[in-house]
């Protein structure tokens, strides 16, 4: 054999087998995960966060946290609502969800004392939130007792709706 030959085949088998790692590596999520898992995140739990809000609209906020907190463990988190942006007056709702896990779970929170949980799992604001002004919805987060991975991350998402203050009665439940 020719010595061009030798490093053409030298060339081809090593191109094959780095294909065929990069395909297996791929089908396997392995690059997706390490990503996810090194990934910085904007908002982590224990963060402090403000929300600004528009009149019948929706507004999300996603926190990441590790599994390795304990069940029931409280964190300090203070999550505000911002008015800011309102032409009207509204009334405020809130609901926390945790996502990354098989089941639908629940987030609780301390909130301050003009939120109460329903049984549609909705905190509510029993006033209604006036054009440029702030509320804090929670000063802590509980977490809640589920099967957590140590290793793995979850996405905490923390929606807040607003609907105009004359037409809450009618539309939501509380």
């Amino acid at each position: 054999m020719k010595k061009s030959s030798i490093g053409w085949l030298f060339a081809v088998i090593t191109l094959a087998v780095l294909l065929a790692v990069s395909v297996i590596l791929g089908v396997t999520g392995y690059f997706s995960s390490v990503t996810y898992l090194a990934s910085p995140s904007d908002l982590v739990v224990g963060d402090n966060v403000s929300i600004a809000v528009k009149e019948n609209e929706s507004s999300v906020a996603s926190f990441t946290f590790d599994g390795g907190y304990l069940p029931n463990e409280t964190i300090p988190h203070v999550i505000q609502i911002n008015g800011g942006l309102l032409n009207k007056d509204v009334k405020v709702r809130v609901k926390a969800e945790i996502f990354g896990l098989n089941e639908k779970t629940a987030f609780d929170f301390v909130t301050t004392s003009h939120f109460e949980k329903a049984e549609d799992g909705y905190y509510y604001y029993d006033e209604t939130l006036p054009i440029g002004s702030k509320i804090t919805f929670s000063n802590y987060c509980i977490i809640p007792e589920n099967n957590f991975q140590s290793g793995e991350k979850y996405i905490l998402t923390v929606v807040v709706e607003t609907i105009d203050a004359e037409k809450s009665g009618e539309i939501w439940q509380n």
